[in-house]
């Protein structure tokens, strides 16, 4: 489907990317907005309409935007108290945009559906008279289900734990089901290569020794004499030649560029496969026991990186690129062969460490595995420290940002400990995996050695036969003796007898397949009696049949794997499930489908009817569906202000995001379309269509996702293959928007790959399949895409935790406002800052000087609101109504005592999502009372350029913002 609303490009742009990057977002997507606000003229009156046909491209828009930013339940209990008091004075039906991110989200599409199903304002009601004088209201119906389930992720308690719990064992275990299939098809591998203990020493290329003379037995095929008669310099030049043929017919296939397409990568795995036959010759060559092809590969890469620097030195000045060239990418690729090399080559070794520590155990001698102990103890330490910052892994995350950059010297050291445990515990999975796949390919290895001391040696006479076989193990056995010294005489004399070795803790007699379960045992056995190979050697009796059961299992298990689809196990289902139970519901039907009672029910869960499948293209939608007079059909029709809920799309592999290091983009659902600037827009029933699960729930839960692997430009890289591991993965896979309505691209992929994908951070916006996860992962304001569509006027609710009152995302909008949109905005946010400070340290009992004079120059005025300037360009002037969660001693007395037991308050975690009923009141009525002293003119609000704020009253006459934030807000002008 073609982009909605792109104009053309214009014939005589050369490059269509440079066009697309310069041109301005609210310039290539002009018909979006005016669709939009067509969608808007049927919430105003005929006075207020506004002519989309008239809507020039980045015009400043004469509409209202309301943005209600991220935090979780915190953000949605407070942003509660704000829409209250804006319907208290009669100002909801002057927003025209409400844009909402994460928990702003949650009461954000609860006010959305509730207004158009039922028309009106469902969470309070007007005073009588018009007139807002009253400092609080009465709780409704629909605000007593949201406090119900103000614990919304176990509303029921130990019985929604356990259910909780078991649906995420289920996604553990779909998870194992992917991963596993891998780490048994490389075990099989690596016993295929390596069937004996004796093989471990010997150098092999899957399978195919190395060395002269090397024992037959540790070939379980019939290929070797290939190579040993041709050399593998000759197989691996046949091989080039064929996938460089291949690459030459491609070429000519394709039509293609020089230098682009499948002919450049048959070309380096033409090279790769030259390279690799002359280096398997040369380690025939060096004879020794472990990397021997590590070692020839390194010794060809140094003279073929002297070559390249004569090649440099020689070359003229034009011909030196060194970025994005084919000589840099061919050394890349070498190094990473390099490593893949090696880390192959280490597996043999660390193998050989498991069977000395075995022996060290049945004979009584010193272990010999340090490298095997010392993983072990690695492994068995992070995997605690694993969990812990799991648990914590957003505190992590946010003491990351607050200290990494500190001066001060405990801070670095602080915040120094935390990357380390970062990566500790992101090490934590991928060692138990990596122990899990040498304990397979140990099992499938046949300890051949003990062969030569059998029958009719006894069980400690084996012992002894081993312990003199093993030449790295001293002989067994001890000395014992006396020793006197005669002074008087002059003499000394020593006494020294030899003792036979201490019995070893285990006496069973010992078989080639002892350290092998026993069930694996018995399954291998069985294998190789079908196969008549139990005359056949170690080899073919046990390790064969290991082969080829790890790999029946491994391809049976991928086989089953491929059935199961990206979202169907992740935590996103049980997420949506439970804010959906929560926020989405018609206040005026029972769950039974009667008209609902007035007060709300007592049998929680059984309130209201449950909106669980409403689509977001219901929210523009006809009425009902009758036709207008004169059968014409009936107009669809907003019965809220028309929702943006925004998302982040995640695309780590892009350069389109990774130019800046943002890892994502702004992804927007809302009822008329659904993309991003990166994957381009689509019709929101389109996409519906295409994605039978996509409806308002679904967007309103991906616009919460904090937890997953992959979290935009919050990702945290070291935990990023852990996450994806473990199914913390709260985000989504949707269909591309770019590629809806295409018939020639496949829709669906297999879970395997986008598990790969979320784990390697391979994620691009052209793919069939984009992961979107919580807008707060680029932007948690929610303001960016109003400054898309120029707002005249925007209210802006901060509920964000920031205890240290930093104002981390409005810096960052700031930033993405000036880099991306040219739009400047100065906000006078510092008295804010500074009362607030001063009131959450006298909370938290410090009585430091500076707390003291923090307190004492800090602002008295009740101040938690901010108007500033934004400038969009030109003679357009907007207004940004800033309401930030803070506190100014005047509230009411439950709040201020919560905020004396809990001096974090109005930022705490958003790690708790489990609030009580006190929490949810104390946010919800510090966020009327904000709102509401702002608008009455009880509070002062911030006004002026943000180095020099000075204080006013919204009831104040005098202040050019004040007046124009009035007027666009429809309140009455004020007389000077």
């Amino acid at each position: 489907m073609p982009d909605q609303g792109q104009v053309p490009r214009p014939e005589a742009a050369w490059n269509a990317a440079a066009f697309e990057e310069e041109t301005p977002w609210c310039e290539k997507h002009q018909q979006i907005v005016r669709d939009e606000i067509e969608a808007i003229n049927t919430r105003r009156g005929k006075t207020r309409q506004i002519d989309p046909g008239g809507v020039e491209a980045c015009q400043m828009l004469d509409v209202v935007g309301l943005a209600l930013s991220g935090g979780g339940i915190r953000s949605s209990a407070m942003c509660l108290g704000v829409l209250q008091a804006l319907n208290h004075h009669d100002l909801i039906g002057r927003i025209d945009y409400l844009s909402t991110v994460s928990g702003g989200g949650y009461i954000g599409t609860s006010l959305s559906t509730t207004m158009t199903v039922t028309g009106r304002f469902v969470f309070g009601q007007r005073p009588a008279g018009g007139t807002a004088t009253a400092s609080e209201i009465s709780d409704t119906p629909s605000v007593g289900h949201i406090r119900n389930y103000s614990n919304y992720l176990i509303p029921a308690g130990f019985r929604d734990l356990l259910t909780g719990i078991a649906i995420v064992a289920r996604g553990l275990i779909a998870n194992i089901g992917l991963t596993l299939p891998v780490v048994l098809l490389l075990a099989a591998v690596t016993i295929w290569s390596t069937p004996l203990r004796s093989c471990l020493t010997v150098a092999n290329f899957f399978g195919v020794d190395l060395a002269d003379g090397a024992l037959p037995q540790c070939e379980l095929h019939h290929f070797g004499w290939i190579a040993d008669r041709f050399g593998f310099a000759a197989i691996g030049t046949i091989v080039a030649l064929v996938l460089l043929a291949c690459g030459g017919i491609a070429y000519l296939l394709a039509r293609a560029e020089r230098g682009i397409g499948p002919t450049v990568f048959l070309t380096y795995a033409a090279s790769i496969a030259f390279l690799l036959g002359i280096a398997c010759d040369f380690a025939r060559v060096l004879q020794i026991k472990h990397f021997a092809l590590t070692l020839a590969t390194a010794i060809i890469g140094v003279g073929l990186f002297f070559v390249w620097a004569l090649k440099q030195s020689l070359a003229s000045p034009e011909k030196r690129q060194e970025f994005r060239s084919h000589w840099p990418t061919a050394g890349a690729t070498f190094l990473v062969l390099l490593a893949v090399i090696a880390f192959f080559e280490f597996q043999p070794f660390m193998l050989s460490q498991m069977f000395d520590v075995v022996d060290g155990d049945a004979i009584g001698s010193p272990v010999g595995g340090v490298a095997v102990t010392w993983i072990k103890s690695l492994a068995a330490i992070a995997a605690p420290i694993g969990v812990f910052v799991m648990a914590f892994r957003q505190q992590f995350a946010e003491f990351l940002k607050g200290n990494s950059v500190s001066s001060q010297w405990g801070s670095l050291v602080l915040a120094i400990a935390a990357k380390v445990a970062l990566w500790i515990a992101g090490l934590a999975l991928p060692l138990i995996i990596w122990v899990a796949y040498l304990y397979l390919s140990y099992w499938g290895i046949a300890n051949d050695p003990i062969e030569k001391c059998q029958a009719p040696l006894a069980n400690l006479g084996q012992r002894s036969c081993l312990a003199a076989n093993k030449s790295t193990v001293p002989a067994s056995g001890n000395l014992a003796g006396k020793i006197a010294f005669d002074a008087g005489a002059g003499t000394f004399s020593a006494e020294i007898t030899p003792q036979p070795a201490a019995p070893a803790a285990t006496m069973e007699w010992l078989t080639p397949v002892s350290h092998v379960p026993a069930w694996l045992r018995f399954a291998a056995l069985n294998v190789a009696r079908q196969f008549h190979w139990t005359d056949g050697g170690s080899g073919y009796s046990h390790s064969l049949p290991v082969v080829i059961l790890y790999a029946l299992v491994g391809l049976l298990l991928f086989a089953i794997s491929w059935s199961l689809t990206p979202n169907a196990n992740s935590l996103h289902r049980l997420y949506r499930d439970r804010l959906s139970k929560a926020f989405l519901f018609d206040p005026d039907r029972s769950a039974d489908g009667n008209i609902a009672r007035t007060e709300a029910s007592l049998d929680q869960g059984r309130d209201f009817k449950p909106l669980d499948r409403m689509k977001l293209s219901e929210l523009y939608a006809v009425a009902n569906d009758g036709a207008v007079p004169g059968d014409q059909p009936a107009a669809p029709k907003l019965g809220a202000p028309y929702h943006l809920i925004n998302t982040a799309l995640n695309i780590q592999g892009s350069d389109f995001a990774n130019r800046r290091g943002r890892n994502a983009d702004f992804f927007v659902f809302s009822p008329l379309h659904v993309g991003s600037e990166a994957t381009r827009y689509a019709r929101t029933p389109a996409v519906e269509r295409l994605e039978q699960s996509l409806d308002l729930a679904t967007a309103m839960a991906i616009s919460g996702a904090a937890a997953a692997s992959n979290m935009g430009s919050n990702s945290i890289k070291a935990l990023t293959p852990t996450l994806a591991l473990l199914n913390v993965r709260l985000g989504y896979w949707l269909s591309n928007p770019r590629y809806v309505g295409a018939t020639a691209r496949p829709q669906r992929r297999s879970t395997p790959l986008f598990l790969w994908s979320e784990i390697s951070g391979r994620l691009y916006e052209n793919s069939d399949g984009v992961y979107l996860t919580d807008g707060g992962h680029i932007e948690n304001l929610g303001v960016y895409e109003l400054l898309r569509r120029r707002c005249r006027v925007i209210i802006a609710v901060d509920a964000e935790a920031d205890a240290p009152m930093n104002f981390a995302s409005l810096m960052k909008l700031q930033r993405y406002a000036r880099i991306d949109l040219g739009v400047r905005i100065d906000l006078p946010w510092t008295p804010i800052r500074d009362r607030t400070r001063a009131i959450m340290a006298e909370n938290a009992d410090s009585k430091s000087a500076q707390t003291a004079a923090a307190s004492d120059e800090a602002a008295k005025d009740h101040v938690h609101v901010a108007i500033g300037v934004i400038d969009y360009g030109g003679n357009d002037k907007g207004y940004l109504v800033y309401i930030k969660s803070s506190l100014s001693s005047d509230e009411n007395d439950y709040i201020r005592d919560y905020a004396r037991r809990n001096d974090t308050f109005p930022h705490e975690t958003t790690g708790d999502q489990f609030f009580s009923e006190e929490q949810f009141e104390v946010y919800r009525a510090l966020g009327f009372h904000m709102t509401h002293g702002f608008l009455a003119g009880e509070h002062s609000v911030a006004v002026g350029p943000g180095t020099a704020p000075r204080m006013a009253r919204f009831t104040g006459a005098g202040e050019k913002a004040v007046d124009e934030v009035r007027a666009a807000l429809g309140l009455q002008p004020l007389q000077r």
